[in-house]
């Protein structure tokens, strides 16, 4: 299921084929980013809110992890977004 999510998610949002269904599909550390963030984003909001609040502050457990994740989903969508302008700068140039 995770694969489906991330595959819809970034053909939609990029225009970018993730082929995540091929079964000879490898694991993907940007997919498994994903999933991480996801899950720990929902788990976030069941602690108590002084607990998160703390975690957050000292970057320990479940924040740091989720931190990690949220960066190397963002480097890898500002990359997309880079390689698209510079695709779109070519075109329009020539």
């Amino acid at each position: 299921m995770k694969r489906f999510s991330f595959d819809i998610i970034y053909k939609f949002s990029f225009e970018i084929d993730t082929e995540c269904f091929i079964p000879s599909f490898p694991e993907s550390n940007l997919a498994d980013s994903f999933d991480l963030a996801s899950k720990l984003l929902q788990r976030a909001m069941s602690p108590l809110l002084f607990i998160w609040k703390l975690k957050r502050l000292l970057n320990i457990g479940s924040e740091k992890k989720l931190k990690e994740a949220i960066g190397v989903v963002d480097n890898v969508v500002m990359d997309m977004l880079g390689q698209r302008r510079r695709e779109m700068a070519t075109t329009t140039t020539s």
